[in-house]
């Protein structure tokens, strides 16, 4: 899991650590943890932070840009995952609905509330997120309507999603086995995101990131079957699957 701090106060910052550092043995949850003292340092230091980052603790009380003003530039960047707010001060409480974060804390940080509230993270990102492990065999979380595809890579599978592409060192059977109802094998070599597929000709799948997959003879016929019933949702007829 991997958590990104903003804070300029290096008591608190201190103290945040600790809890952190105490959960994560607790919980035998691997962290990984950046540290920045100013949203500049933050947005000029770690371009992908929109990308990888599992959880921003975000220090309201900043100078040129607030925690607050972070926290939009991250939902303007399509970041989807948890923000918590630190402060001061109960006023900003409200302002946080605003760019849906998760929690808020005052300081000093309460232990055992900020421990309620990892663990409910954690619960969240078990039942939502795709979990595995990389080549640096750090645990890492991808929101499942992210992934577009999984594409088999020698002893390797390659994980697509709408930001990046990772990978994984395991098989497509494995995997499949860990994927909710949205996902379906069309090839030896692949499984699809069904909420990503926006046109199918013959044998072809077009995805919303503009790559197309190809169906496999075998996983054509339960092809057609699945995804005419998991999609009601969408006007399409048969006669556009042949």
């Amino acid at each position: 899991m991997k958590i990104t701090i903003l804070e300029n106060n290096n008591a608190e910052l201190k103290n945040l650590l600790s809890i952190l550092n105490e959960w994560s043995s607790t919980n035998s949850t691997r962290l990984t943890i950046n540290t920045y003292q100013s949203s500049e340092e933050l947005l000029e230091n770690d371009s992908n932070c929109y990308i990888d980052t599992d959880i921003f603790l975000l220090d309201i009380e900043m100078g040129n840009i607030s925690g607050l003003e972070l926290a939009k530039i991250l939902r303007m960047n399509n970041y989807t995952g948890f923000i918590i707010f630190l402060t001061a001060f109960k006023d900003y409480v409200f302002e946080g609905y605003n760019v849906h974060a998760f929690n808020f804390f005052v300081k000093p940080i309460n232990k055992s509330l900020l421990f309620q509230c990892l663990d409910e993270i954690k619960e969240k990102m078990a039942s939502n997120f795709y979990t595995y492990k990389n080549k640096n065999k750090e645990t890492r979380f991808i929101p499942f309507n992210d992934i577009i595809f999984f594409l088999s890579n020698s002893h390797y599978t390659d994980i697509t999603t709408s930001k990046a592409i990772y990978s994984q060192y395991a098989s497509l059977k494995t995997i499949l086995n860990t994927l909710p109802r949205q996902f379906i094998q069309v090839h030896k070599s692949c499984i699809v995101n069904m909420d990503h597929i926006y046109k199918i000709s013959k044998n072809k799948i077009y995805l919303s990131n503009g790559s197309s997959v190809a169906i496999g003879r075998l996983y054509l016929a339960q092809f057609k079957k699945t995804f005419l019933n998991y999609s009601t949702r969408i006007s399409l007829s048969y006669k556009h699957l042949q």
